[in-house]
């Protein structure tokens, strides 16, 4: 058996079974029927040679240097090997411990197509949020089965805060020289100044922008729901009005029993949230369109050149919204909402994020 790429397989395999030499068997047998196969205790001594040696031969030998920058197989063998049992390593890591150039260990991870993912920062889930997550999921499937376009009448709602300070992305700020510039990106962390947005989405249409000034507490969130929430369904059809679902999260303003009284006199078992006819999953911002599509959407396009004054933000902040299309919202509220619903399902109602792009 000589073939070095078969012997990267069984150390695979072998790593894949948690280095159970008899399982190990198994599975590189099924794998690769057409192939030798070694008795199980094989897989431990090509592991323990590989690790004593850095080669699969049985001994070492003294290498002379390569022509040109031939690399040889068994120091290909070395860094997928280390890389495979530390999937989490630097390049700079994987090179100063097998003693291999960053050069060489970088090419190899190229040519076998590796890539250094980054992780995804998902929201933390408490005990018991992954069932509420599946309920809630559960209840709109079945609505879905009773009239198919029942997402054309949820209104989606959600609060963002917009500041001077943004959030600045470095990666869109390059300088190409043959020299350091020393070039500076100026932020004025000591004198921030903002404005909290509300907005909706419901069948296309995006409602608001609405801006208030301080902390959203219930007395205020309802008199926007008494006074500015009626004119802006005035542009709805009188068939989405009447059947409007009213979605709103968690939020401590959301929650107030003022709030919830307008709620149910004006959307009788029609509202999503925490007391709601429909209970709202906490801790769900990967379920609701305003999170995962419109805020990331409008402060890419708000920061890209940064406000001067609250005036210059808010007037950003408007010209973001009417740029967006009715495509790109029925996009966000049906196609890409659809897709998380089901990839929440398939993972039990854990995070899911990293799976969807």
């Amino acid at each position: 058996m000589d073939n070095n790429s078969e012997k990267v397989d069984m150390l695979f395999t072998y790593w894949e079974c948690q280095k159970n030499t008899r399982l190990a068997k198994e599975t590189y047998a099924l794998r690769y029927p057409n192939r030798q196969h070694p008795s199980h205790s094989f897989f431990y001594k090509l592991e323990k040679n590989l690790r004593d040696t850095g080669s699969f031969s049985k001994r070492v030998i003294n290498q002379q240097p390569r022509r040109g920058n031939a690399i040889g197989e068994d120091v290909e063998v070395q860094i997928l090997a280390y890389v495979r049992e530390n999937p989490r390593s630097s390049i700079r890591h994987v090179s100063s411990q097998i003693n291999i150039s960053y050069g060489v260990v970088q090419k190899i991870l190229k040519k076998h197509k590796m890539h250094a993912y980054r992780a995804d920062l998902v929201q933390h889930l408490r005990e018991g949020d992954a069932e509420r997550r599946i309920t809630f999921i559960a209840w709109l499937e079945t609505k879905l089965i009773e009239n198919p376009s029942v997402l054309n009448y949820i209104l989606w709602t959600d609060e963002s805060k917009f500041t001077n300070n943004g959030v600045l992305n470095k990666q869109n700020h390059r300088y190409w020289d043959d020299q350091n510039p020393h070039w500076t990106f100026e932020t004025n962390n000591q004198n921030v100044w903002g404005t909290n947005v509300w907005c909706g989405l419901i069948n296309g249409k995006l409602l608001g922008p609405y801006f208030y000034d301080g902390t959203l507490n219930g007395r205020r969130y309802n008199d926007f729901l008494l006074n500015e929430l009626p004119n802006m369904l005035d542009d709805l059809p009188l068939d989405i009005r009447a059947n409007l679902i009213f979605q709103r999260d968690g939020a401590p303003a959301h929650n107030a029993n003022i709030v919830s009284n307008y709620l149910n006199e004006y959307f009788p078992n029609r509202w999503i949230g925490t007391y709601g006819a429909v209970q709202w999953p906490p801790r769900s911002p990967d379920l609701t369109p305003l999170d995962y599509f419109l805020w990331g959407h409008l402060k890419t396009v708000v920061y890209s050149n940064p406000p001067t004054c609250l005036l210059d933000l808010k007037n950003k902040i408007i010209a973001a919204c009417n740029q967006i299309t009715e495509e790109e919202i029925i996009s966000a509220i049906k196609r890409q909402f659809l897709i998380r619903i089901e990839c929440c399902l398939q993972h039990h109602g854990a995070q899911f994020e990293q799976f969807v792009r």
